[in-house]
C-alpha cells in the first residue's frame, strides 16, 4: 500500500478512501512518517475526522503499547495538535481512549511535554480554546501547575495574551502555578495587560506575588508606576506589605523614580501621600525623583516634589556621575520649562557647579545653536538667575569679568575708548573682530536715521493729501475722484501717514515711558516695523497717483504699474525683512552670549 496516499486521503477527509486504506493495510506502521514526524494519528488529529481516528485506534490497540503518545519532530502527541487547533470532538476521543486505558498511558497522554515541555493545555490556552482548557483541567487538574521550559504556567499564558475567561476558569483550581518568563509572576502580566480586577484577584490567590522581582529587579508595583494604572498603584499601597515601595529594580530605581520619569503625576502624588520618604531613595547614578521628573521635562512632576516637605533638603541634590543638580540637567536637556520653573524658586542653588566648576549660566551660555523661541526663553531664564539670586559665574568667568572692570575704570575719562573696550569682549566671544561692536553701531545709527526718515514721511504724505493728482474742479472737490487709482492713492497715503506719524509719537513718548528692559527692547523693533510699513505704502501711494493720471490702456501706465511692483516693493519688503528679524535675531545672540 502506498502510505504517502494513506495520508493524502486522511488529511483531505477522504472518509471513504481512507478508510478502505486502513482496513487493506489491517495493521498500521507507525514508522511511515511524514518529513515533521507526523505519524497516522497525527494526520488524524489534524484532519479532524473522527472515524478515521477511531479506525486509526482500533486498529492501534493490536499494538503492545498504544500509540497515544506518539510524538512528532516537535515533541507533540495527537492530543497537542488537536488541542492548538481547537478541535474539541477529537480531544475528547483522545482523552475518552485514553481513559479507557491503564493509569499510565492517561498521565502520559494528559501530562505529556513537548521539546519546549509544553503540554497540551499550554497549547490551548495559547489559542484561546476555552471548550478544550475546561475539558483537560476536568480531566486532569495538575495541568495547571506545570511550566514549560521559559518557565511559563497555563495562567501566565492566559494573562499574557488577554483571555481573562480562560484565566479564571484556571484560578477556580484547587492549586496552579502563577509562574512566568523572565522570573515574573502572573501579577507582572496582569499590570501590563492593565486589568485591574483580575489583578485583585491574582493579589488574593497569591498574597506574596506582589514582593516578587523579575530578571530586571522589578516588582509588579514598578510596572504600575511605568503603566500609570494609579488604581493597581493604590491597591499595592493599601497592601499590608507597606515596605514594597521602598524596593529598588537593577538599576536603583524605584516605583517613584520610574513615575517621575515617565511624568505620571498621579502616581507620583500617591505614592508621596502614603510613603513621603522614599523620595530620599537615589538610584544607581546617585539620582533623585527630582533628576528624572527634570529629564522627562514634565512640569507638574517638579512641582509636585518641590511641594514635598520630605523631599525640601534633596532640591540641590548632585547625582554621582557629573556631579549636576536638577537645575543642570534641566540646561543640559533643554527643558527650558523646568528651568524656568526652578530659577523661580528661592530654594534652588543657581550657582551650584558640578564637577566641571560649572553654573547653570555656564550651561546655558554655551548652548551653540538655540532656535528663537529658546532664545526667548533662554533670556528669561537668564534674567531670572541675576534677579532672584544674583548668579555667581565660574571661577574663570568671574576673573575675566574682574579684570575687563578694572581696564573700564582705568579709562574712566575717556568714554570714547570706554565705550570700546566694552564692546571688544563681547566681539572676542564670539570670535569676530568687532561684529558685535558694527551691529551696537548699526543700531544706533539705524534708529537716528529712522527718526529723520518718519519725519519727511509724515512731511510728505501730509502734504500730498492736499496736493491732489489731477487737481481740483471749480467746487474745489479732487478732479478723479471718481478713478479707482486715485481712491487707492488716498487708502496708500493715508495709511502711510497713519503709520509714521504713529512711529514718531513712540519716539517722543519713549523718555516718559518707565525704564523697563523688556520695554526699551521693544521699541526699537516697533518703530522698525512702522517705518517699513510707512515706506512701502509710500510707494503704493506714489504708484496709484501716477497710475490715476495715466490712461488704463496705455502702456506706459502698464509699465509704470509693473515696475514700481516689482521693482520697488519687493526690496522693501526684503529690506523690512532682514532688519526686523535678522539683524534683531543675530543682536540677541551675541548678547546672551556676553551676559
Amino acid at each position: 500500500m502506498n502510505t504517502a496516499r494513506l495520508f493524502d486521503d486522511v488529511i483531505f477527509g477522504n472518509i471513504n478512501g481512507g478508510i478502505r486504506e486502513i482496513r487493506d493495510r489491517a495493521l498500521i506502521s507507525l514508522e511511515h512518517v511524514t518529513p515533521s514526524g507526523n505519524c497516522i494519528l497525527h494526520v488524524a488529529a489534524k484532519s479532524g475526522q473522527a472515524q478515521i481516528m477511531e479506525m486509526v485506534l482500533d486498529l492501534g490497540a493490536r499494538y503492545r503499547h498504544p500509540p497515544f503518545y506518539a510524538t512528532n519532530c516537535k515533541g507533540n502527541t495527537a492530543l497537542h495538535i488537536a488541542a492548538s487547533l481547537g478541535n474539541l470532538g477529537m480531544s475528547q476521543l483522545l482523552i475518552a481512549r485514553a481513559l479507557d486505558q491503564e493509569a499510565e498511558v492517561k498521565r502520559l497522554l494528559l501530562k505529556a511535554q513537548n521539546v519546549e515541555q509544553n503540554t497540551a493545555l499550554h497549547l490551548a490556552v495559547k489559542h484561546g480554546h476555552y471548550d478544550i482548557v475546561d475539558l483537560l483541567i476536568r480531566n486532569e487538574p495538575g495541568l495547571t501547575s506545570i511550566t514549560n521550559k521559559a518557565g511559563e504556567s497555563p495562567l501566565f499564558l492566559a494573562v499574557d495574551r488577554g483571555f481573562f475567561e480562560i484565566a479564571r476558569r484556571i484560578l477556580q483550581t484547587r492549586e496552579c502555578s502563577d509562574g512566568a518568563r523572565n522570573n515574573m509572576n502572573v501579577l507582572h502580566s496582569a499590570v501590563i495587560r492593565a486589568e485591574f480586577n483580575f489583578v485583585r484577584d491574582i493579589s488574593i490567590k497569591f498574597p506574596n506575588a506582589i514582593l516578587k522581582a523579575d530578571d530586571f529587579g522589578r516588582t509588579p508595583l514598578h510596572y504600575a508606576a511605568y503603566f500609570d494604572s494609579l488604581e493597581v498603584v493604590n491597591l499595592f499601597l493599601n497592601d499590608t506589605i507597606s515596605l514594597i515601595a521602598y524596593k529598588l529594580d537593577k538599576q536603583g530605581m524605584s516605583a517613584l523614580h520610574i513615575s517621575a520619569k515617565k511624568g505620571h503625576c498621579a502616581v507620583m502624588s500617591a505614592i508621596l501621600q502614603k510613603f513621603p520618604f522614599t523620595c530620599e531613595l537615589l538610584d544607581n547614578k546617585g539620582r533623585t525623583a527630582l533628576h528624572h521628573a527634570v529629564e522627562s521635562g514634565s512640569t507638574n512632576a517638579v512641582k509636585i516634589l518641590l511641594s514635598s516637605l520630605a523631599f525640601q533638603d534633596l532640591i540641590n541634590e548632585p547625582e554621582n556621575d557629573e556631579g549636576n543638580t536638577a537645575m543642570h540637567l534641566a540646561a543640559i536637556k533643554r527643558r527650558y520649562k523646568v528651568l524656568i520653573l526652578l530659577a523661580g524658586d528661592r530654594r534652588v542653588a543657581k550657582s551650584a557647579t558640578n564637577k566641571e566648576g560649572k553654573t547653570t549660566a555656564d550651561i546655558i551660555q554655551f548652548d551653540k545653536q538655540p532656535t528663537w523661541f529658546e532664545i526667548m526663553v533662554i533670556w528669561r531664564i537668564k534674567k531670572l538667575l541675576r534677579d532672584r539670586s544674583k548668579v555667581l559665574l565660574s571661577l574663570e568667568q568671574e576673573v575675566e569679568r574682574q579684570t575687563t572692570e578694572e581696564q573700564f575704570s582705568e579709562n574712566e575719562g575717556h568714554e570714547q575708548f570706554k565705550e570700546s573696550q566694552r564692546i571688544e569682549p563681547a566681539a572676542k566671544v564670539q570670535g569676530g573682530t568687532g561684529a558685535a561692536n558694527n551691529v551696537v553701531h548699526f543700531n544706533k545709527e539705524l534708529k537716528k536715521y529712522n527718526f529723520l526718515i518718519m519725519t519727511l514721511i509724515t512731511t510728505v504724505t501730509f502734504a500730498a493729501a492736499f496736493q491732489m493728482p489731477g487737481g481740483y474742479d471749480v467746487n474745489g472737490k479732487a478732479s478723479l475722484v471718481k478713478s479707482r487709482d486715485f481712491r487707492k492713492f488716498l487708502i496708500y497715503d493715508s495709511l502711510s501717514f497713519g503709520t509714521s506719524a504713529f512711529s514718531l509719537l513712540i519716539y517722543f513718548a519713549t523718555p516718559i515711558i518707565p525704564k523697563m528692559t523688556s520695554v526699551q527692547n521693544i521699541v526699537p523693533r516697533v518703530t522698525a516695523l512702522l517705518s517699513t510699513i510707512s515706506l512701502s505704502f509710500l510707494v503704493l501711494a506714489f504708484s496709484a497717483g501716477v497710475g490715476a493720471v495715466l490712461d488704463e490702456k496705455s502702456s506706459l501706465y502698464s509699465l509704470i504699474n509693473t515696475s514700481i511692483a516689482y521693482g520697488m516693493n519687493i526690496p522693501v519688503y526684503l529690506l523690512g525683512i532682514i532688519y526686523i528679524f535678522i539683524i534683531p535675531l543675530t543682536f540677541v545672540r551675541k548678547k546672551l552670549r556676553r551676559s
